[in-house]
């Protein structure tokens, strides 16, 4: 999930913020009501107690303390956990205890999925940082990862001090076969909507090579982090990205020959724009979504279906096990991996014979309205600024047979939609890039593009073309 605002911190050994932390905390926590410190120590009354009331001091100390404050451990009632969860404009996941008893608590007080839905923001240090990536490595513990709260693909060890030998080594060997991000203390990762700033010293450990991070390491972080920006607004996104043509899905199961006894695997379903046609086959249908929010809406809407089934992961590192597929497809989501993996890990999956297709839409509006087309233009020419460059258009669908895959064959199928000038904007906001335009640009561009399709009408009309790129394994 996509938070409003993650920051990871390592460890404040002088009990004071930074001043380049604090001049970020400023400009973020606007609203202080409530801040929620949530223990890694469930047993540890006292020092819970203690630990809370100093970190909010330093909150206070640079005049950004919060109306109220309290902590979460074992005391906690669930209803009572819940309730401050929701209600936080800041929960804060503490360090100085096991990173799996943190997150035991969080289960055992039934806060996870509340913690998932908060749009507060949400901070850790520690092992609170080290829980809230999708996999945490408490190397104190084991060398074994474990899921973690999801909230990045960040893999951080905290603490780090070139000096502390067994830290160092056991950094080294939680780089084997992953990246970790070595946190020294009073450095800080913010993320804000797949934008990431570091404060401090952090290090970039792979395969046990350790160098300082560069800025194309927070680049690639970026647009890592980029691929899940989606998550953030499930419910628009079911209602106004674009589906497939009937045509297209009639000539691709036909094609492929899907239907009863044939496995299949979608790709980022997103919230179902491209399943009901294959799943109603009747084929035993999978699917895999890295996006929380968008896998609860697949359930929601096919969870009770026998021959549905989805797993809420990353495909490039999700383990498939032995299983094998007749086809394997993605509706404008195979862009989002990288080239390699996506055809070495698909060729991989598929059984013999099998078929891998990729489909995207595009669409032109400007030969049903020029006047509309140019007012447009010039609002993307003015506010079209945002904070992170979607790169994933490069990705090259005709490359398949340079990782083994038989030629690749193109198809196209057309349609239309009509929008009023408040759904234009409402489909505007489910794109990767216009949903990272800072404000104020961001709702002014918004507001100038209701009123250019008001202006004309209150209508505006896309000539969409579906495009499904087709290949095998021999």
């Amino acid at each position: 999930m996509r938070k409003e605002l993650l920051a990871l911190f390592s460890g404040f050994p002088d009990h004071h913020f930074s001043k380049e932390i604090t001049k970020r905390l400023r400009e973020e926590l606007k609203v202080r009501k409530s801040i929620v410190f949530i223990t890694a120590c469930p047993l540890a009354y006292d020092q819970n107690d203690r630990d809370s009331d100093g970190m909010h001091e330093m909150f206070v100390e640079q005049g950004l303390g919060f109306d109220k404050h309290c902590v979460i451990d074992k005391r906690t009632e669930p209803a009572q956990a819940k309730a401050l969860v929701k209600e936080a404009d800041c929960i804060f996941l503490m360090g100085g205890g096991a990173c799996e008893e943190q997150l035991n608590l969080i289960r055992e007080k039934d806060c996870y999925e509340t913690l998932l839905d908060s749009h507060a923001a949400i901070f850790g240090v520690s092992a609170g940082s080290m829980n809230m990536a999708r996999n945490t490595v408490d190397f104190s513990e084991s060398l074994e990862p474990f899921p973690g709260l999801g909230f990045t693909n960040l893999t951080v060890s905290c603490h780090h001090d070139p000096n502390d030998t067994w830290r160092y080594e056991k950094t080294l060997e939680m780089s084997v076969g992953r990246r970790v991000y070595a946190m020294e203390d009073m450095s800080a990762f913010f993320i804000r909507k797949g934008k990431i700033d570091i404060v401090g010293s952090i290090h970039c450990v792979e395969d046990r090579k350790i160098r300082p991070i560069t800025q194309e390491d927070i680049i690639e972080l970026e647009q890592d982090e980029f691929r899940r920006i989606f998550d953030t607004i499930p419910d628009q996104f079911d209602k106004f990205r674009p589906r497939y043509s009937k045509e297209l899905f009639t000539f691709l199961n036909d094609r492929a020959g899907i239907g009863p006894g044939k496995t299949v695997l979608e790709i980022g379903p997103g919230t179902g724009q491209a399943t009901d046609p294959v799943l109603g086959t009747g084929c035993e249908y999978h699917a895999i979504e890295l996006g929380e929010h968008l896998y609860n809406k697949m359930m929601e809407k096919y969870g009770k279906l026998p021959n549905f089934n989805i797993v809420n992961d990353d495909f490039i590192t999700h383990d498939f096990g032995d299983m094998k597929f007749d086809m394997i497809y993605s509706a404008a989501t195979i862009q989002w991996i990288p080239e390699e993996i996506a055809y070495s890990k698909t060729f991989e999956l598929l059984k013999p014979g099998g078929i891998l297709a990729m489909m995207l839409t595009t669409s032109e509006y400007r030969s049903n309205n020029e006047a509309l087309y140019e007012k447009i233009q010039a609002l993307y020419d003015r506010y079209y600024k945002p904070d992170i460059q979607y790169k994933q258009g490069k990705f090259n669908y005709t490359a398949a047979p340079d990782y083994g895959y038989s030629d690749v064959e193109g198809f196209e199928f057309k349609g239309q939609r009509i929008f009023n000038s408040e759904e234009y904007v409402q489909f505007s906001g489910t794109h990767c890039d216009h949903m990272v335009i800072p404000e104020p640009l961001r709702s002014e561009f918004f507001e100038g593009l209701r009123s250019a399709v008001l202006e004309s009408g209150d209508r505006i009309v896309f000539n969409d073309t579906y495009v499904l790129y087709l290949t095998g394994k021999p």
